[in-house]
């Protein structure tokens, strides 16, 4: 923790690292060497253990990073259950509600320090199997881009940027797992497949930021280093790797946005197939953004 900055890791880590911590142990060591004392928000998915066992899991991690977790709701079907987390430090943070989802993101309100309006944390983990249902993910995700609302919502979006470059999308004619090319399409009224680039399209138009786009765009030093792909490393059979795991920002957030970055390295595939995707916002600017979004918040 910088005391200017706000740290947040976003981090797809399969299947909770394993029920008896076989890769979780390691995936809080790598969580823990983030800036200075580790970060001050993790969104996680595949929190698929953290709720067994009185939420020992869940505990552990609060314990070793210092940080206060959140579950998303159970799901009624229990072969599913496959929960997201928000964990949050709560030197810096007073959450006041955690809401349900009927799809299970974690979404978590707190207000940051004195700012008179709350900030929305969300972990999210789309629909892998069903572009439709994804569709529909990201228009509740735009509920909270109203106005005089400030989001950070991350997640595993298991679908594609409608600006993909600097990776290219795959070719759905020469991907070999048909089941996969089917997931990650629709169906165009053409009836012709078409890569599903909807749900950041339905973000993007309700007035989010894709986080790691603005800041290859708009921050120095950054470039294309944070368009990096962040899944499939090792599924060539479904077309390769892609930026399928993405951080966006409502109302203002990016303005607060100083850093991205990608880290994929011999450590992480050791946890995961996913890459760690870390922001970091400044502390000063994200205030200001909240104090901004007052009376916006107060109009609608």
């Amino acid at each position: 923790m910088d005391a200017s900055t706000v740290d947040i890791a976003v981090w797809n880590i399969e299947a909770d690292g394993g029920r008896d911590s076989e890769r979780r142990d390691f995936a809080l060591d790598i969580l823990s060497q983030l800036g200075d004392c580790g970060p001050d928000v993790v969104l996680q998915q595949e929190a698929k253990h953290s709720r067994e066992r009185g939420g020992r899991l869940m505990h552990a991690t609060e314990q070793r990073l210092r940080l206060r977790g959140f579950l998303a709701a159970p799901n009624p079907y229990v072969d599913a259950d496959i929960a997201a987390a928000v964990y949050v430090r709560p030197s810096m943070f007073y959450v006041t509600e955690q809401k349900p989802w009927w799809l299970h993101p974690c979404h978590v309100q707190a207000y940051l320090g004195a700012c008179p309006v709350p900030l929305n944390f969300v972990s999210f983990h789309m629909c892998f199997f069903d572009a439709e249902q994804r569709l529909t993910e990201a228009g509740w995700l735009a509920t909270l881009a109203r106005p005089g609302m400030v989001t950070i919502a991350a997640g595993d979006t298991n679908s594609y940027p409608r600006r993909p470059k600097p990776t290219a999308l795959p070719v759905w004619e020469n991907v070999a797992d048909r089941a996969h090319m089917v997931q990650r399409t629709y169906l165009g009224v053409d009836g012709s497949r078409h890569s599903d680039t909807r749900p950041d399209g339905t973000l993007i138009d309700a007035g989010y930021v894709d986080l790691a786009r603005h800041a290859a765009d708009h921050l120095d030093g950054i470039g294309a280093d944070a368009l990096a792909a962040t899944a499939g490393f090792d599924k060539p059979l479904e077309g390769g790797p892609q930026r399928i795991d993405r951080g966006y920002g409502a109302g203002g957030a990016a303005a607060a946005l100083e850093h991205v970055e990608v880290i994929d390295n011999e450590d992480t595939r050791a946890v995961t197939h996913h890459a760690l995707v870390f922001y970091r916002f400044n502390l000063a600017h994200l205030q200001r953004v909240l104090a901004q979004a007052a009376p916006a918040l107060c109009a609608a």
